[in-house]
């Protein structure tokens, strides 16, 4: 009778034993983990910012609700982290990306977005409409890897002050704006940039020299702004060797295109000058350039094309651009030896002679040989070339590779060749007298 009393005892004190001990255990465990109050202030600044008539009731940021903790309920538009050093001393989440959808959000960005965020290494407003200038003397947050600002509405200059050399940002989008004045030489500050897209601004000015100095900058596009200057400077070191990709169409440079200014850009695969008042001749170095896979230098004011060094063997071109220029003379010979070229424009120049035999031989091949690619594109049109057509042309159907041959001066280029519709032959009149022969590295290339 004493054990059953006492079993009765111990059972009647079990609940309140587990109720205090899991009352000791939970004052144990740290608070739930909440937004730091700085960080949660400058994402109500950016919100506040914000036109509410231009937050539709379906975007991520109407779903902000302030009431509650940011890091822990809202559902979109943030990305937060609890710092290391701080994991076990700390109950506060930090902001480290801010992404808006682009829902069309109409407002001003708010200096706190860039001032109290020490931990936000991505920020993204990208297609809305975001207006007026960005934060003055405001630096950059240290940790910012990637700040995307494209298609927006924002304008003046691109503040200078934005830019220290404590900065580790690496991607830096601002194209598709309304920003003026130059670009900043203190960009060059930015050690780890390796992408920046300028394009579609009211940019102008020169590049800056400092730009020489950016050597993990890979990515360049300042297309469609109002810069001047050389198009890639006066001397060597304008634009760093680390590039990859440089792309300025639709500008106003000028002059030309110098073979040591590009001698060091050795790494270069993408050169893209379309738009602007290029002049000269297309240097030969260009054309056997070491890496340089696409060369765009369309609507310019060049005049002449150099033979590739070697016959143009060597080059690693797969795209070239020559067209809407003024180029006169032959077609270069040097072309038909290039082993990877693919697509060739040359039309709207002022070529003459006829169409030598190793053009037509790749255009027509359906597949590569030991020595070269066939031409996928090739256009010729706008020019004064004269002569037979090749009869490997003639063998050619449509659905195979895109060439042009309409207006020129080639009256034997019968309408029923796709090649030959389009505008129509030029009258006999206004071509010059025809000399169709070829240098001997122009004879034909045998089929495979």
């Amino acid at each position: 009778m004493a054990s059953i009393g006492r079993r009765v005892l111990l059972l009647a004190l079990l609940p309140p034993l587990l109720l205090l001990l899991a009352l000791r255990r939970a004052a144990a465990l740290p608070a739930p983990a909440v937004t730091f109050p700085g960080d949660k202030g400058a994402l109500a600044a950016l919100k506040s910012a914000v036109a509410a008539s231009s937050v539709p009731p379906y975007s991520c940021l109407a779903s902000w609700d302030f009431a509650r903790d940011p890091c822990a309920a809202f559902p979109c538009g943030i990305r937060c982290y609890a710092p290391a050093a701080a994991a076990n001393s700390s109950s506060y989440l930090r902001v480290m990306a801010v992404a808006l959808d682009p829902a069309g959000y109409a407002g001003a960005l708010p200096a706190a977005v860039l001032s109290s965020l020490p931990f936000l290494a991505s920020l993204s407003l990208a297609g809305n409409r975001f207006h007026g200038a960005l934060p003055e003397g405001v630096p950059l947050p240290p940790a910012l890897r990637v700040l995307d600002l494209s298609g927006n509405a924002f304008s003046g200059a691109i503040p200078a002050s934005l830019f220290t050399a404590s900065s580790g940002l690496q991607e830096l989008y601002l194209s598709g704006n309304a920003f003026s004045g130059g670009i900043p030489p203190q960009l060059a500050l930015l050690g780890a940039l390796a992408r920046l897209e300028l394009q579609h601004n009211g940019l102008t000015g020169p590049l800056p020299r400092q730009l020489g100095a950016m050597r993990a900058l890979y990515h360049l596009d300042v297309s469609g702004n109002a810069l001047s200057g050389p198009p890639l400077g006066a001397a060597p070191g304008l634009l760093p060797p680390s590039l990859l990709s440089f792309a300025a169409r639709n500008n106003s440079f000028s002059g030309p295109l110098r073979a040591a200014a590009l001698g060091a850009l050795p790494a270069l695969r993408v050169l893209d000058l379309t738009g602007n008042t290029v002049s000269g001749a297309v240097p030969g170095a260009a054309l056997a350039h070491p890496a340089l896979q696409q060369l765009r230098l369309g609507s310019n004011r060049l005049d002449a094309v150099e033979e590739a060094p070697g016959g143009g063997s060597a080059s690693q071109l797969v795209e070239l651009d020559l067209s809407g220029n003024r180029i006169a003379g032959r077609l270069p010979g040097c072309l038909g030896a290039m082993p990877r070229l693919a697509a060739v424009a040359l039309d709207r120049n002022r070529f003459t002679g006829g169409i030598p035999d190793r053009y037509a031989v790749r255009a027509a091949a359906e597949e590569a040989t030991d020595q070269w690619v066939p031409f996928a594109r090739l256009m010729l049109q706008g020019n004064y070339l004269c002569g037979a057509l090749p009869s490997q042309l003639r063998q050619l159907k449509e659905g195979g590779a895109a060439v042009s041959l309409a207006d020129n001066c080639l009256p034997r280029c019968p309408r029923k060749f796709f090649f030959c519709q389009g505008a129509p032959q030029k009258d006999h009149a206004t071509c010059p007298k025809c000399e169709t022969s070829f240098h001997r590295e122009d004879a034909l290339l045998r089929m495979p």
